[in-house]
């Protein structure tokens, strides 16, 4: 039997080909191990990143609110602590717990950047506007807003916009003639209180800090509307209603024709005043009350049982008159009027942060709460009063 022959050795890479083919390899061998997925030995889980341990506890939908909410148990454990309420630590033992778990999963951050008081004062700048927007007609609406100015802030010219001319050659620049004053935001304060359980506070969960947080917001958000719509100046900002020189007219009567054709002048009368609708977040606004009336209106000429007037209304989730958003509330209660205006030419001024003050007050010890109080220093302005028409003497 013969002997199958040896097979020759390779011959040797030419040094020359080696050195060219070394970094492409090694290019190829990192990229493959960058690629590779990450791996926790299973025998020390503690040591894995926090936000993988936690993973998916502090999801939510409405972060704003969860925000403020938990600042509010942290000023409850904060005061707990500095006044020595608390005889035995256990009670508030799981909400202390619940708190480190947040803070080890790096979400929320700025709940915990700064100490408190004795009465655990919490300050934060623009996030009160995302935790008073879901209570708020106006500010869902899209205001202009600045924030954090202090005791005042001139933003322009009542009434002024941008001035575009063509100009002739060698010809001075000519000026607006609508300089009728200006457009100053100031600072009025609104306090809110609310009593809350201390059962309530020492719950450990995202839920319950929402909840905290949207009652705070919806009073709060409600009492900013009240004065950003009829307020009369003073100690409170001038409301749109009252604010001189927008359209304000009676109704033309309470037939369906006539609910239609004041809901449509309304319209009109912005754009006569020559201000475009197109970006500029028109919407009316209504007592709830009025926007239910409208909203059951059936037009009896039409076949069958008669069609809806206003189709746009049987979506109360988002309800629309002729396409534009309608704000319903009922801070406009008595006040008799409906109205249409342009949130562009609005102004909400956020003159400070939020400041929280959380103590005992009166019986608060003895039926085992605590009292919350917030402020909120702000003002409303409109800067052209003709993008705003209201109908007054309004019975529907």
């Amino acid at each position: 039997m013969s002997t199958p022959p040896k097979l020759a050795a390779p011959a040797a890479v030419p040094p020359v080909v080696e050195a060219a083919l070394a970094p492409i390899i090694l290019k190829h061998v990192e990229a493959a191990l960058a690629a590779r997925p990450a791996i926790i030995s299973p025998a020390a889980p503690g040591r894995a990143p926090a936000l993988l341990k936690y993973k998916g506890m502090f999801d939510t939908e409405q972060p704003a609110l969860a925000a403020l909410g938990l600042r509010l148990k942290a000023a409850f454990l904060e005061y707990e602590d500095r006044t020595g309420r608390e005889k035995a630590k256990n009670l508030n033992q799981p909400l202390r717990e619940w708190l480190e778990k947040v803070k080890s999963a790096g979400v929320f951050e700025s709940v915990f950047a700064q100490g408190g008081s004795i009465w655990a004062r919490e300050s934060r700048s623009e996030e009160i506007i995302d935790a008073l927007r879901p209570a708020s007609i106006l500010l869902r609406a899209g205001p202009r807003i600045e924030s954090g100015y202090g005791s005042k802030l001139t933003i322009g010219v009542i009434n002024e916009g941008v001035h575009v001319a063509w100009e002739g050659e060698d010809e001075e620049s000519s000026e607006s003639d609508l300089d009728t004053g200006d457009l100053i935001l100031g600072a009025f304060k609104a306090m809110g209180t609310i009593r809350i359980a201390n059962s309530l506070m020492r719950k450990g969960n995202l839920r319950s800090a929402e909840q905290l947080a949207a009652d705070v917001g919806r009073a709060m958000g409600l009492a900013f509307d009240q004065a950003g719509l009829v307020g009369k100046g003073s100690k409170t900002p001038t409301g749109i209603v009252n604010t001189a020189g927008i359209t304000k007219k009676a109704i033309t009567g309470t037939t369906i024709e006539q609910k239609v054709a004041d809901l449509k002048a309304m319209v009109a009368d912005v754009m006569e005043a020559n201000i475009p609708l197109e970006g500029a977040n028109p919407f009316y606004f209504m007592t709830s009350t009025t926007m239910m009336g409208l909203s059951s209106l059936r037009d009896a000429a039409s076949s069958g049982t008669g069609g809806w007037v206003f189709p746009g209304l049987q979506d109360l989730q988002n309800p629309t008159i002729n396409g534009f958003p309608v704000g319903h509330t009922q801070t406009l209660a008595g006040k008799n009027i409906i109205g249409f205006g342009l949130a562009q030419e609005l102004y909400f001024g956020n003159a400070s942060p939020l400041e929280m003050e959380l103590g005992e007050n009166g019986n608060d010890f003895n039926r085992d709460r605590k009292t919350l109080r917030g402020v909120q220093e702000g003002d409303w302005q409109v800067r052209r009063p003709k993008a705003f028409s209201v109908r007054t003497g309004v019975t529907y």
